[in-house]
């Protein structure tokens, strides 16, 4: 790259701090936690106890791509190996920018290439009928909790929106006119979306609730039913209300992801166009959209059922 002007590395070289620097360098705290999660592997690898006892000016392109090696045997999907060279060439520029690596060794880094490879997304659909009685148990409870909550699921249902999503929408990325809805996304993208009918109803019923006051359309409520508009949820937060809401419905293995998954199903099935619903997820590409396209397993199932094998077996004598 013509950016990048040669800078000689101090001898003997250290560096603990590099990991840190590349964090506070991303934007969002999701970004940080998911970032922070990955180079702690990193550190386990290295048998270090974390991050800031790994000496990041030793990295070079043949112990990261053992490092990578590693990762890879235990289990990991692809994608998450991926993540974690994302972050090891975040780490390198730190390092590089710190005047801790040399040009040549970082721009060895950064020609490091994924690894191949996908799996299919986790989780599972949540059917028409389950989405009815998640939504009738929950309208059911009447108190602030329940009404912020009913929002949340309905939200959800309506948007296929990442729950770090959820947790950052502010009050004024809503119109409670037309029901559009600003989302920021991964890597700080801005796409919109719409609320209609029940998603929008329900909005407006929380929002009643909670009040105009400017700050995070979800915060928080303690025990007695007090709101805290100036207190955002968190992601953590976010997944027990979920995890709550389901298991109070009898429907305790739906994970946050599962409503992602079922509404880019339910718009393929519709026969929505793929780079509309690419656009609506916030997928950079239609190719992860494509992932969660369940017409496909669909017809599989229906060719294998055209293939008949004669059985005459039967219980083991």
């Amino acid at each position: 790259m013509t950016d990048l002007i040669p800078t000689p590395a101090p001898t003997p070289t250290q560096d603990y701090q590099a990991a840190t620097a590349y964090l506070a360098s991303l934007k969002s705290d999701v970004g940080r936690r998911g970032m922070r999660s990955q180079l702690r592997k990193v550190a386990s690898i290295l048998r270090a106890p974390d991050i800031d006892a790994v000496n990041w000016a030793t990295l070079n392109a043949a112990n990261v791509r053992a490092i990578l090696s590693a990762l890879s045997t235990q289990n990991l999907a692809p994608a998450s190996v991926a993540t974690a060279l994302n972050a090891l060439k975040g780490v390198a520029r730190a390092c590089w920018e710190r005047g801790t690596l040399d040009t040549e060794t970082y721009q060895r880094i950064r020609s490091i290439r994924p690894p191949a490879g996908s799996r299919l997304p986790a989780g599972r659909d949540i059917d028409a009928g389950e989405r009815v009685t998640l939504m009738q148990t929950t309208a059911r409870d009447r108190t602030p909790a329940g009404v912020r909550d009913a929002a949340i699921l309905a939200m959800l249902i309506a948007t296929g929106m990442r729950r770090a999503e959820l947790c950052a929408l502010r009050m004024g990325d809503v119109d409670l006119g037309t029901g559009r809805l600003r989302i920021i996304g991964k890597g700080d993208k801005e796409r919109t979306t719409y609320l209609r009918n029940g998603a929008l109803r329900y909005l407006r019923d929380w929002l009643a609730v909670r009040g105009d006051e400017p700050g995070p359309i979800f915060c928080r409520i303690n025990k007695a039913g007090r709101i805290f508009p100036e207190r955002a949820l968190s992601t953590t937060a976010m997944h027990k209300i979920i995890k709550k809401r389901a298991a109070e419905a009898g429907l305790s293995d739906i994970t946050p992801h599962d409503f992602r998954r079922t509404y880019a199903g339910e718009l393929l099935d519709a026969g929505q166009d793929i780079a509309t619903v690419a656009a609506l997820l916030g997928h950079a590409s239609v190719e992860t959209t494509a992932r969660y396209d369940r017409r496909g397993e669909r017809a599989k199932e229906a060719a294998a059922a055209c293939i008949s094998v004669p059985y005459f077996g039967g219980q083991a004598g």
